[in-house]
């Protein structure tokens, strides 16, 4: 789970859905306030503060205005000053304290900022929802006001309405609360410094963006925004681009006044910045400092604070020691491929035992070929000492340079590895080939060669070797082998400039047997207010013991006879190539393709069209004996957005005896027909391999009689022709004898009203966009959404509005049905 704020407010499709959630987090940190509404305002708190100052909080909601954008902040303080005005004019004391909210940022300012703008010539009678509208040059005014510029919160799934609710007391207390950066929080800082406020940090210098950074915090004479054009910053004479407001509301946000011993010490920390930068630029991974604080904090609670004088500590993929630069060992080994980077980070960690080692080739122990393993190393694993082996590997395949880990080892397993060929040998299937899994079975080799009775492993990676179905074979091996003890989750993002749609896992094991195979409580982690803190916990999970939904769609179809039919890649473009599938069954209503079986891959991998699929060869046939199955598949997984917290979550066969499981199928069959993946699409006498093929689309939702009626009535004969000498589809046929919901009646009434309304425009867009063949009497709504975009665009929003709706029904039933674990 993420944040349970932004798991209720992502839902809402209103302002009053927005305004419930809110006011939801008020009344807990507000606990004695009443929520009041005066002069209609949406929501207003009169209340003391812990500290005995007034707090009168004004709050105006939207749906989603884009309120880091000043022009769209700008017209929600407008309305929010016509409130203020209202409180004026009856003689009350004016609110203190102003916050504004929608979907996805909400920020908090102090009213003294807007005050001053009560004595405008306006007319104040005026609608405060109006205001905007009718005040154009007010909102201009209070657009470029550089005393306007609030810290604007994301509202996403690590957003803590707590952070929200400080600032609101801080503000009321007339308390400036600033953020004393440290050694320790100093790097995710600096790396939001680059995300937020630098424009394009490839175009400085890593020297210059430190620099920059640094001198911004404790250097204002040489580094300073400059006074005519606050785009750019002036760093020591040279200018760098920067977003003008988000330089003013972030540096407003930390402590200026520091000591000379912390001054010298951000000095000493601005080498490693530059470092890092530079890998950074280069799209290196290396492990961000925050997040090596939050490992050494979870080893210490699992193996004692003083695991630094205890364990032999060896990082056999060291890089230039990340991992382990901050801090004091006893007996510390450093290995990595690269001799070069052993010189890199000759400065850390001196008193480290450092040697190059290609750890998933070289020998352990002297033999014909030698060994660089020092001789202190081989007798702490002969004496039984207890070891640590903290690493963060590379994360791709031996063909994939992707997730370097602090190696830096662009050639690391390029090759076919030794460990490579004993993974194989005892068919640890797909494991085998990750980089990751490699390091992790030379571990248990080593622990199984010396009898080792006490290895830990704090192990950076992703967490697909805890959930991938191809991954069981290792699993059951590896399980048998470490006892999982604690592991938290991040943001890929943090490591480079990757998505942050998928995590990054940091995890603890041990010797010992995993009692529990299936599920492993993950610790969710972020950065709130500047430092590491835990979210929410999140079960990661496999379905060893389970039907996989891959397995379950293809249970209820046995042998069938095949064709061969033109395979496309779209709606209308046809692919042809020696990988393209061209089998279908013969009598299938259309293909699904369908790839993979987790959450990673919903976006792209998963989609639907009336002929062969051309983009993989895991295309199935869609037969009446499986379409249920199909369908509801097909919609669990594009109603579930990947994201960084569920992003390996595995999908299952369903509970098809639960309740709601034919209202469910039902929704699905109308989900199914309006997805931008649903490519199906009538076509005539296109050409694919020499032959001439017509393409019918049974997922065509009206019946050929209304379409003869409307073909006749326009004078569009071929297409008149085209449905009488034809028979009814599937998907029509279906719905005469379903009971839809209201959510799914509601889209299939708009979809059929869109088609009649622009049926008129098809002679025109046919001449315009010939490829669409629009004229065909069952076109998919992947043709009928072109015409209707071209014609009636705004009924167009009207009909994705409601199939919004209808997938914010069915979201929740994904769990419930149990395609996925909660």
């Amino acid at each position: 789970m993420g944040s349970k704020f932004y798991d209720r407010i992502h839902t809402a499709t209103d302002e009053k859905d927005v305004e419930g959630t809110y006011n939801e987090g008020l009344r807990k940190y507000f606990k004695n306030a009443e929520i009041k509404h005066p002069h209609e305002c949406d929501s207003f708190i009169d209340t003391r503060t812990d500290a005995g100052k007034y707090l009168k909080l004004l709050v105006e909601y939207k749906l989603d205005e884009k309120l880091n954008v000043p022009a769209a902040r700008a017209k929600v303080l407008v309305q929010v000053l016509f409130y203020l005005q209202r409180f004026e004019q009856d003689g009350e004391i004016l609110p203190n304290v102003v916050m504004v909210g929608d979907v996805n940022e909400c920020f908090v300012l102090h009213s003294n900022c807007l005050t001053k703008y009560l004595d405008e010539q306006v007319d104040w009678s005026k609608a405060p929802s109006n205001a905007a509208a009718e005040n154009p040059d007010l909102v201009l005014k209070i657009a470029s006001d550089t005393d306007i510029i609030p810290f604007i919160y994301d509202v996403n799934d690590t957003f803590s309405f707590k952070n929200v609710a400080e600032q609101i007391i801080a503000l009321a207390d007339n308390v400036q609360r600033l953020v004393r950066i440290t050694e320790h929080n100093i790097s995710g800082i600096y790396d939001y410094f680059i995300d937020k406020v630098i424009s394009n940090f490839q175009n400085v210098t890593s020297h210059e963006l430190v620099a920059a950074f640094i001198g911004s915090i404790t250097d204002s004479d040489n580094y300073f925004q400059h006074p005519t054009n606050p785009s750019v910053l002036m760093a020591k004479g040279k200018r760098i681009s920067i977003d003008g407001n988000a330089y003013k509301s972030f540096f407003g946000y930390f402590k200026h006044d520091y000591s000379m011993a912390e001054r010298n010490r951000f000095s000493e920390i601005a080498d490693r910045l530059i470092e890092d930068t530079n890998r950074r630029k280069n799209g290196d991974f290396f492990t961000p400092t925050p997040f090596v604080d939050y490992a050494h904090q979870m080893l210490g609670e699992q193996l004692g604070d003083d695991w630094r004088e205890k364990y032999v500590v060896w990082d056999c993929c060291w890089g230039t020691g990340n991992l382990t630069r901050d801090y004091k060992f006893n007996e510390l080994y450093a290995s990595t491929l690269m001799e070069s980077e052993l010189q890199m980070g000759e400065h850390y960690n001196r008193e480290a035992t450092k040697f190059q080692m290609d750890f998933l080739n070289d020998p352990f122990e002297p033999n014909l070929y030698g060994t660089n393993v020092p001789q202190s190393l081989l007798n702490a694993f002969k004496e039984d000492k207890p070891i640590l082996f903290f690493i963060n590997p590379p994360y791709g395949t031996p063909s994939s340079d992707f997730g370097k880990g602090d190696t830096n080892s662009k050639g690391q397993g390029m090759s076919v590895s030794m460990v490579n060929k004993q993974m194989v040998s005892n068919k640890m299937g797909e494991a085998s080939n990750n980089l990751y899994a490699q390091f992790l079975y030379r571990i248990l080799m080593l622990k199984n060669q010396y009898k080792l009775s006490n290895v830990c492993i704090g192990l950076y990676s992703t967490p697909l070797f805890l959930t991938g179905v191809s991954w069981k074979s290792f699993r059951k091996v590896f399980l048998s082998e470490f006892e999982f003890t604690d592991a938290m989750l991040f943001k890929a993002s943090y490591f480079s400039n990757v998505s942050e749609k998928w995590g990054i896992s940091f995890s603890i094991w041990r010797t010992g047997n995993t009692i529990d195979k299936i599920s492993f409580n993950y610790r969710l982690v972020d950065f709130v207010n500047g430092s590491l803190s835990e979210l929410d916990r999140k079960v990661i999970y496999n379905i060893d013991d389970s039907v996989t939904a891959k397995v379950w769609i293809r249970e209820s179809i046995k042998k069938v006879t095949t064709i061969s039919k033109p395979t496309f890649s779209s709606g209308i473009v046809l692919k042809e190539g020696k990988n393209c599938k061209t089998k279908i069954a013969e009598d299938a209503l259309g293909c699904y393709s369908n790839m993979g079986n987790n959450v990673d891959q919903n976006e792209m991998k998963a989609s639907l069209f009336s002929s062969c699929d051309s983009t993989n060869a895991n295309g199935l046939s869609i037969m009446k004996e499986n379409f249920d199955r199909v369908i509801t598949i097909f919609a669990a997984r594009k109603l579930i957005t990947k994201n960084w917290i569920n992003s390996k979550d595995e999908y299952l066969a369903p509970n098809e005896q639960h309740e709601k499981w034919q209202e469910f199928v039902n929704d699905c069959i109308v989900f199914s027909l309006f997805n931008s993946a649903s490519n199906q699409t009538a076509l005539r006498d296109i050409e694919f391999k020499g032959k001439k093929w017509t393409i019918k689309n049974e997922f065509f939702f009206m019946s050929k009689q209304r379409i003869m009626e409307l073909a006749d009535a326009n004078k569009f004969a071929e297409t008149y022709e085209d449905a009488r000498t034809d028979t009814e589809r599937y998907i029509y046929q279906r719905l005469q004898n379903i009971q839809l919901s209201d959510e799914a009646k509601f889209v299939l009434d708009k979809a059929i009203e869109l088609t009649e309304k622009t049926f008129k425009y098809r002679q025109l867009f046919n001449q315009e966009h010939p490829e669409y063949q629009i004229m065909n009497w069952d076109c998919g709504w992947y043709q009928i959404k072109a015409l209707v975009g071209s014609y009636l665009s705004a009924e167009l929003k009207a009909l994705n509005a409601l199939y919004d709706k209808l997938s914010d029904k069915m979201h929740p039933m994904v769990y419930e049905l149990g395609f996925l674990k909660p």
